[in-house]
Parts: structure tokens; sequence; C-alpha cells
């Protein structure tokens, strides 16, 4: 598995607006691309961490390059609400104990995207 982490340092007041496109790209690539999806995170300092999955690097690399119309209006809206965006680190996973309960069985984690830890 292929897991790339990128920085979006977003424009005061289009937090709203970043995170609605933001999903909107990450849902397509998912529907149509076979990504396994994303996790965005808020930092501390105001800006935003995006955690995304592939199969393998070379699918996440044709990603980057798909030129559907409805996917480059929402990654152009996405990056217009931004001052910067850089890739942080390009991973290949090496092992993988994420869990998705809570160890003794008793608490499932909510399927809610904007519901954390």
């Amino acid at each position: 598995m292929f897991c790339a982490l990128l920085k979006f340092t977003v424009k005061p007041g289009c937090d709203d607006q970043f995170r609605q496109h933001w999903l909107a790209v990450t849902q397509w690539y998912y529907r149509h691309a076979e990504s396994l999806g994303a996790r965005l995170h808020h930092a501390s300092n105001g800006e935003y961490i995006a955690y995304t999955q592939c199969v393998s690097r070379d699918q996440w690399e044709q990603q980057r390059d798909m030129s559907h119309a409805e996917l480059q209006a929402h990654r152009l809206a996405m990056r217009e609400c931004c001052e910067a965006v850089e890739v942080l680190y390009e991973l290949e996973m090496t092992d993988d104990w994420l869990q998705g309960e809570v160890y003794g069985g008793g608490h499932s984690l909510p399927k809610d995207s904007s519901v954390g830890c």
C-alpha cells in the first residue's frame, strides 16, 4: 500500500469551502480511480494535513494526471482556497496494525467523517 501525507495552508475564511472540495475530490478518487480513501486532520497551527491511501505509487501518480471535468473543477476550487499545498511525504507501508475498534470490542469507530478520536 502507498500513502501520501499532504499539507494544506488554507486562506483565512475558506475552511468550509476547502473541506467541501477536498471531500468531493477524495470521494471522486474513491469512486472512479480505485483510491482507498483519505483522512483530513486540522492541526493546532491551523493547517490541514491529509493522509491518502492508494494500492500503489503508480496508481497515485496516475490519479494526479486524471482530467475528468468534475474532478478538475473541484481540484481547482480546492487549490484556490489554499495559500500553499505541499506533499510532505510519499510512503510505502511496511507494517499495519491500525484497528477499527477499541481493544475489548465495545467501541467501534464512527462512520461519520467529522468525528475523530
